[in-house]
């Protein structure tokens, strides 16, 4: 049998300690967060995995949904080993509890849109099939909507209606109604059980604590302790494998005391409880060869009782659940685990080439592209929504601009010895500082601050969940800033060329851009680092501290390197901002050639050649244990 998801001993450990120790001393392993699971669940089939908080029921989730690596173990979904990420990335769907995962200032639809997108669906066919999943999961009223005004019932039903986006083939749902009241619940699992079973056919892995929903919902259910799969079966055989027995409830009337004594002598284990009326109620298990139930029925005949009413109370999953996890807490967690589901042994093998194949560099550079455009959009619309705000930093633009321009007319001619080589203009020399100097920002800045925010308002993972690459994510989510930080250098020569005097006209535009590209490169890749030290170490990033700082004092934002000591000019002439500012002031303001602007481009070429790929070996690295952490999320 082809299963839809099969593990065998899959297991994870996480380590006890991480933060900056981690980079300097061993490190130990904390106890299996899931030990040793096996089990196989069948192509259609409502699959309900069901513990107590903290039995491993997400975790193992996530290693299935191969966001975090196991520890060891292996594990195939939907016929892709669990190496095979992209592949299975784009053959399922993850629905979590987490009401963090969506861009809140967006509508419904605008984020169905977006992450329609990172499924790679093309633009053409998106917005048909946004609309046509808004439709069947009942929110195409409310589409238009913002996400903030979204009960907890509709944001649920947007994350499945997102885990539809790329028709998978098998849907992961944690913890699905956690916050719904009982009526949205019910709601939910008419849906769950009509629209994705039985008319999509839909492969269902449900994990909940809810002991009644996985009864009444799932085809089959596995019970989850300290890591381990305990039992897993269909409720009713779960129950008869345990031996639990029927309990009945009588209720009587003219119920007298010696009939007490009598059940009490003769059938001990019968809970009697007086009701109204004259009325009790007798409860017990019904067991043994001659069956407790016929016993009690032959004295309450023979003492003339008047029957009112005979309750058959079927063994509940519930009584199940804690008998097993009562026993297994008192099980030392040295033990092995006890007998789990068997399954056939999975055979470690590659994919077939007809399953997965790559894709041709140009549609791989398409894919790119058309997921860079989304996170633009997606920025320019939350941009827009707070328009003021938007707005208000150009003014500051502007301000700034002035007050360099009212230092250069105190300082008047007192600085020109020592910008003659720019044209001796201070105002003109500074301009270009404070305004190129944003690209450094940027670039140091960016892709660690657009990782710490996706980490914090929750929507890394639903990213993450999607085939596209973490490294495509944070490249993509960085270009806004920089696409703002462009028209803001803009307004910044703007202003100065038009209204203040700075000339410009002269400028070598060709090398501007080359200076400006391999600008971007340089502090990009340190930017890089700094967001390879986010993921490992989640605070106290020291790369951008420390070039911010250093780059401000020493290297030319302000004022010529020239007026600084000689040991400080030669700690200048080790940060790349001195040769991008330099180079970028004499192309600007004088018109340098490529041939004078050399002894500036061959350093900052170096420095890209260097740094480049240095930071995307130590961004590979920095993915590969956040992974193996299970901390790609964390922050």
């Amino acid at each position: 049998m082809d299963w839809a998801i099969q593990t065998e001993a899959l297991s994870k450990r996480f380590p006890a300690n991480q933060g900056w120790g981690s980079l300097l001393f061993r490190r130990e392993l904390a106890p299996a967060a899931v030990d040793g699971v096996s089990i196989s669940v069948m192509p259609g089939e409502i699959f309900g995995l069901v513990g107590p908080n903290g039995a491993g029921k997400t975790t193992l989730i996530k290693l299935l949904a191969t966001l975090i690596t196991p520890t060891s173990g292996s594990a195939r979904v939907n016929g892709f080993d669990i190496s095979e990420d992209s592949a299975i990335k784009a053959s399922i769907g993850l629905v979590t509890s987490d009401e963090r995962s969506f861009y809140w200032r967006l509508t419904g639809r605008q984020n169905l849109r977006f992450f329609a997108s990172l499924y790679g669906l093309p633009h053409d066919t998106a917005d048909s099939k946004v609309q046509g999943i808004l439709e069947r999961v009942g929110l195409a009223e409310v589409a238009d909507r913002r996400f903030q005004t979204y009960s907890t019932g509709l944001r649920q039903l947007l994350s499945i209606a997102r885990a539809m986006l790329n028709t998978p083939r098998l849907l992961f749902l944690d913890e699905p109604t956690k916050g719904l009241d009982p009526l949205a619940a019910g709601r939910f699992h008419r849906f769950i059980r009509e629209e994705l079973s039985n008319q999509e056919q839909l492969t269902v892995f449900l994990t909940t604590h809810i002991l009644d929903e996985a009864a009444a919902l799932c085809d089959r259910i596995a019970i989850m302790n300290r890591g381990r799969v305990l039992v897993c079966g269909r409720p009713n055989e779960l129950i008869e494998s345990m031996g639990l027995r029927t309990r009945y409830q009588v209720r009587v009337a003219g119920f007298r005391p010696h009939i007490s004594t009598l059940l009490l002598e003769q059938v001990p284990g019968v809970d009697q409880t007086p009701l109204i009326h004259g009325e009790t109620l007798l409860e017990f298990e019904n067991g043994g060869r001659n069956g407790v139930l016929d016993k009690v029925l032959d004295i309450l005949h023979t003492e003339k009782v008047a029957f009112r009413e005979i309750t058959r109370l079927p063994p509940r999953l519930e009584t199940i659940f804690r008998e097993l996890v009562e026993q297994d807490n008192q099980i030392p967690s040295t033990q092995g685990p006890p007998a789990q589901q068997p399954g056939a042994r999975i055979e470690r093998q590659h994919i077939h080439a007809a399953s997965v194949t790559r894709q041709p560099l140009s549609q791989h550079i398409r894919r790119v592209l058309h997921v860079a455009l989304a996170f633009i959009k997606r920025d320019l619309l939350s941009e827009a929504s707070y328009r003021f705000s938007f707005f208000l930093q150009f003014f500051g633009i502007f301000f700034s601009v002035i007050v360099f321009y009212f230092i250069s007319q105190l300082l008047g001619d007192t600085a020109s010895p020592y910008l003659s080589q720019y044209g001796g203009d201070y105002f003109s020399f500074v301009l270009i500082g404070i305004a190129f100097a944003n690209y450094v920002s940027v670039g140091m800045a960016s892709f660690s601050a657009r990782l710490r925010q996706a980490q914090t308002t929750g929507t890394l993972e639903a990213m993450l969940s999607t085939p596209t690459s973490l490294s495509v994510i944070i490249f993509s989510s960085s270009l806004w800033d920089f696409l703002l930080t462009t028209i803001r250098v803009l307004v910044y020569l703007s202003i100065g060329g038009l209204f203040l005097g700075v000339n410009l006209r002269t400028s070598n535009y060709p090398a501007v851009i080359l200076i400006l590209f391999l600008t971007i490169i340089t502090f990009s890749s340190l930017g890089i680092f700094a967001a390879s030290f986010i993921m490992v170490i989640k605070r106290g990033d020291p790369v951008t501290w420390v070039f911010n700082t250093i780059s401000s004092l020493f290297g030319g934002v302000y004022f010529p390197i020239s007026v600084l000591p000689g040991w400080l000019q030669w700690l200048s002439k080790l940060l790349p901002i001195t040769y991008s500012l330099e180079t970028m002031r004499l192309a600007l303001l004088k018109g340098a050639s490529i041939s004078l602007l050399l002894p500036g481009l061959l350093p900052l070429g170096a420095f890209c050649a260097v740094l480049l790929p240095l930071s995307l070996l130590a961004f590979s690295m920095a993915v590969r244990r956040a992974r193996v952490d299970g901390t790609l999320t964390h922050y």
